[in-house]
């Protein structure tokens, strides 16, 4: 909103029937609200008498504590939010189309999701009990105020009571048991009521001279379109109707010929005849509204689908099909489509295609209007979804039979379009979601998901069209389903990872071995008892210290500490007892901790004695024909430690230079993001990303049964990202981001022809 909006929405004075209404509903919930606390402590006190356990009953007392404490608050916040509601009627909305550019959609996390469901499922259902009242207010309130009233913005609506309820309590710490009861308060005590509230508004409002004969011109507007004249109104009817109903039923072309030939004397009577033809044309596109939804109307005033490509005559011999019978033709064309969608190789034929053969094949009716463009919609829309989504065919076809069961609905619910949280969409986002890591060796018989996702269009066939509660429920078993694969292959991911760490911990400590030994002794002569102490015995200290103490502890350095030691001594030749025992009993000591071989021990320990006391040289041993004696002095050019671990595979396999940003784009994959790879075969495949094992910041991928598919070091996967080999791919709100790039296609076809 712009500060010009702001400032005119601040400044706007509601009219007079408009706070008159403001202060009913404002009496009507602050009564129904107070029953509803007087529920309360009742309710809670009766959940916790029932609890299984103290957590749940302190959960259940302490939310009755916390409500009877905040009770003034939530009802402020409750009719500040609502008060403001009425406020925003005052901001002019034009028939523009919403903005393309991505908002942001963020993850909705399980919890956030059954709040919301328990939500979308209160508004629906009283959306629907109080459909003609709610249509009939919101016409009134429309023209009365700058905005188009609508289910989403209408002040007393359903949409906006419960909203302003959810953020009144928002504040509150609730468990999400507690604030679910709260909510089916709400509904028990608010909601179910509010019916006789809106036939009440409506009557206040006819009485007061908004729109009295609004219900006489619905009627007249509901004569089948059959008839290939309408009726005239009676005299008493089109007296009372006024200006605006005589302009309903003259076209523009002709109001315009009749004001050029015939000049009014009364210049009042043309600006009345004038505003009355601006109102109704306000009026047209709230009825479109009310019936396609608001993205619906809005594309087909932008794309102009309401004009027909078919000459006068062939419209006189066909009759456009629409509505509840095209709901029930479709109906009849699941297993054709179903047929179609497993037969077709590519996505080269759609639902239209279909729906124009079968009316072809009957000769009596044709899809056009915004039935037609709903259609191609859709096509659009799951062959988008499809090439973003799905890497496996046969489950491709299976998430493209859901688009006839999706067409049902959308035609019979007008604001699956206009309702991210609607269930459907909700569903669809979740299939999507599920569906990314299949590959084309799936079995869909054997794999619990995909064998979901292949009944979801039969369960939605089933069903009566725009039946929430059954969407919801079909919603949350999905997501149950889902989510207990999801921890099923979670468990062996992080069996997974934590057998790399623990490969490259060990890994590690056996490469900082080999860096100290090969600094202290590679090239270097010295006896042949140093050469073995080190490859064979103080290797495995200083490799068991690192494992378990790390590179920074002192343990690590003490033993590097004491090899320099003894080092030191043979360089010096030193004789004297007294300098020479406590570094003996330190390495004795130290073998010992790490379970040395005793014997070997014993030989070891025995040759520094002897080497230190000066009782046997190498010369002296050779003319006794001792032709290895540890005493011996070797040239050492190789080191071979006997200690776990593989060092090469702490090596970088990466070549040449790395952009900057492609290292940060790696940096930036996160733990569950899903990738596409391309080998040097020009294979594809999907995998996720488990973890980067740290330090070497190595990334192991998995398929979606946590099966390891690859692994790389950070360096290699920048290199990837910058030759295209890897892709990362959206894992959320696929469906909701596809409708958007569709969306914004079709407004960008549409400006440039």
């Amino acid at each position: 909103m712009t500060d010009v909006d702001k400032l005119s929405v601040a400044l706007f004075r509601l009219p007079r029937p408009l706070l008159t209404l403001k202060g009913r509903i404002h009496t009507f919930l602050a009564s129904r609200l107070n029953n509803m606390f007087d529920q309360v402590d009742d309710t809670f006190f009766d959940l916790a008498d029932r609890a299984d356990n103290n957590r749940q009953q302190t959960m259940y007392f302490d939310a009755m504590r916390l409500i009877r404490m905040e009770r003034k608050n939530i009802e402020h916040n409750f009719f500040g939010v609502l008060t403001q509601s009425f406020q925003q009627l005052g901001q002019y909305q034009g028939p523009e189309l919403p903005s393309q550019e991505p908002e942001g959609l963020e993850v909705v996390e399980n919890e956030q999701l059954e709040e919301i469901i328990a939500l979308d499922t209160m508004v629906f259902r009283v959306s629907e009990l109080c459909k003609p009242e709610l249509e009939a207010l919101n016409t009134r309130l429309s023209s009365m105020v700058p905005a188009s009233v609508t289910l989403k913005n209408n002040p007393v609506g359903p949409e906006v009571i419960c909203e302003s309820f959810n953020e009144a309590v928002a504040h509150l710490e609730l468990k999400l048991p507690v604030k679910l009861v709260l909510f089916k308060l709400f509904d028990r005590q608010v909601m179910v009521s509010l019916k006789d509230f809106l036939v009440e508004g409506n009557k206040r409002l006819r009485d007061m001279g908004v729109l009295p004969d609004l219900e006489q011109l619905r009627k007249a507007r509901a004569e089948p379109r059959q008839q290939e004249k309408p009726p005239a109104p009676p005299p008493e009817q089109a007296s009372a109707a006024g200006a605006a109903h005589s302009s309903s039923t003259a076209s523009p072309a002709s109001a315009s010929e009749e004001a050029a030939g015939r000049p009014d004397p009364d210049s009042r009577a043309s600006d009345s005849r004038r505003e009355a033809g601006a109102g109704q044309a306000k009026k047209r596109r709230q009825d479109d509204g009310q019936r396609y939804g608001q993205l619906l109307s809005q594309l087909k005033n932008l794309l102009h689908w309401g004009s027909s490509d078919v000459s006068g005559s062939d419209t006189d011999m066909h009759q456009c099909i629409e509505g509840d019978e095209l709901v029930s033709m479709v109906g009849n064309l699941q297993q054709d489509w179903s047929n179609a969608v497993s037969a077709e190789a590519d996505d080269s034929e759609g639902l239209l295609q279909l729906i124009d053969g079968h009316l072809e094949r009957q000769g009596e009716a044709r899809l056009d209007g915004t039935e037609r463009g709903l259609v191609d919609l859709l096509d659009r829309l799951f062959v988008r979804v499809n090439h973003q989504t799905i890497a496996c065919a046969q489950l491709a076809a299976e998430l493209r039979k859901l688009e006839l069961p999706i067409l049902q609905l959308a035609l019979k619910d007008n604001t699956f379009f206009d309702r991210e949280k609607h269930p459907a969409r909700r569903l669809l986002n979740e299939i999507a979601e599920a569906s990314i890591g299949y590959t084309e060796k799936v079995d869909v018989d054997e794999d619990p998901v995909a064998r979901a996702i292949s009944g979801v269009a039969d369960e939605l066939a089933g069903q009566p069209p725009g039946d929430h509660a059954a969407l919801t429920q079909l919603l949350l078993n999905f997501i149950d389903l889902v989510e207990k694969e999801r921890r099923r292959v979670a468990v062996l991911e992080q069996r997974l990872m934590e057998e790399a760490t623990a490969t490259e911990k060990v890994n590690l400590a056996h490469q900082a071995v080999v860096r100290v030994l090969v600094e202290r002794v590679k090239g270097k002569t010295l006896p042949r008892f140093v050469v073995s102490f080190a490859e064979d015995a103080w290797c495995k200290v200083l490799f068991l210290n690192h494992l378990r103490s790390g590179r920074d502890s002192e343990e690590w350095h003490g033993s590097i500490r004491v090899l320099d030691r003894l080092l030191e001594l043979v360089a010096q030749g030193q004789t004297d007892a007294g300098v020479v025992a406590p570094v003996l009993t330190t390495i004795k000591e130290s073998l010992e901790n790490v379970s040395y071989d005793a014997y070997d021990m014993g030989r070891l320990l025995g040759a520094m004695e002897q080497y230190f006391r000066g009782e046997l040289s190498s010369e002296e041993s050779l003319r006794q024909g001792v032709s290895a004696s540890p005493l011996q002095s070797v040239l050492v050019d190789a080191l071979r430690t006997n200690i776990p671990g593989n060092p090469a595979g702490l090596e970088d396999d990466s070549v040449g230079s790395v952009d900057e940003q492609y290292l940060r784009r790696a940096d930036s994959l996160t733990r569950g993001a899903w990738v596409e790879m391309t080998d040097d075969g020009a294979d594809k495949r999907r995998c996720k990303l488990a973890g980067v094992v740290l330090p070497s910041g190595k990334f192991i991928f998995v398929n979606r049964q946590g099966a390891k598919v690859s692994e790389k070091h950070r360096n290699r996967v920048a290199m990837d990202l910058q030759s295209e080999k890897l892709r990362p791919l959206e894992k959320t709100q696929l469906f909701d981001r596809a409708l958007e790039g569709v969306v914004g296609e079709m407004c960008q076809s549409r400006t440039v022809h």
